[in-house]
């Protein structure tokens, strides 16, 4: 009867190894997506950036620009908060046959939590961790600003005070040249009237970083419908697409 009994007990800490084991496992795979902003020095994406520029003073009232643009991480340092920084150096050229010339340095912070990005001198949270569909954050909540950053426009009424949310993720994204099966996508805002219209989303790409980025602040007079491209008199549109990647 011992012998049997030992037997069960046995079997039952076996069982009992396996579960904690697999848990343990399952705990060590999770995905927070950290991986969907890079971080480590040397890693660099270069962009295309196409922008569409209104302005109701001049003629054409429609202005067109290409440019390129190269980010790069770079050195470490530590913020006026005691947290490890990473700049990001900024290089732009009107030809990839032409050298990059230094335009600007951004910065951003990595933590478990979130990651908040420096953008001449505006603070952004761009992902937070773990990353999930419909889960919403303040992404501007470290700007004073309550309405958009542009004040040369007319209609300043948007609130700036935005919820990034993860609308899409994990699905496959190409462009011509970007090829992933690992993108995520942030709205970060969606605010159309009949006087302006205001978008941005951004894309990214797990061990790319931001892959694409639209941009839209919009004055017009509409009359019947949201044709805010042939109808504005104010603003700009801007497209940024990753066409190259990798690391220094």
């Amino acid at each position: 009867m011992r012998k049997v009994i030992h037997k069960l007990l046995f079997g039952v800490a076996i069982v009992v190894f396996v579960v904690s084991c697999k848990k343990e496992t399952d705990a060590v795979n999770f995905d927070y997506g950290y991986n969907y902003f890079p971080s480590d020095s040397g890693t660099y994406v270069i962009y295309r950036v196409d922008s569409v520029i209104y302005n109701d003073f001049y003629t054409p009232l429609k202005r067109y620009s290409s440019m390129y643009l190269k980010e790069v991480v770079s050195d470490t340092f530590t913020d006026n908060l005691g947290r490890k920084a990473r700049m990001k150096a900024r290089y732009i050229t009107d030809d990839l046959s032409h050298p990059w010339v230094f335009d600007r340095m951004w910065y951003f912070i990595k933590t478990a939590r979130n990651v908040e990005q420096v953008e001449d001198n505006f603070r952004y949270v761009k992902l937070t961790f773990p990353i999930t569909l419909d889960n919403p954050w303040r992404g501007n909540k470290y700007n004073e600003l309550k309405h958009f950053p542009f004040t040369d426009l007319k209609n300043t009424t948007s609130n700036f005070d935005w919820n990034y949310n993860v609308t899409l993720l994990n699905y496959n994204y190409t462009n011509g040249t970007i090829n992933t099966d690992s993108t995520l996508t942030v709205l970060q805002v969606a605010d159309s009237s009949r006087v302006q219209k205001v978008y941005s989303e951004e894309r990214y790409a797990k061990n790319i970083g931001l892959i694409y980025k639209e941009l839209w602040r919009l004055d017009a007079q509409l009359k019947s419908t949201y044709n805010f491209v042939d109808s504005a008199t104010n603003g700009f549109i801007m497209k940024q697409y990753a066409i190259g990647f990798g690391k220094e």
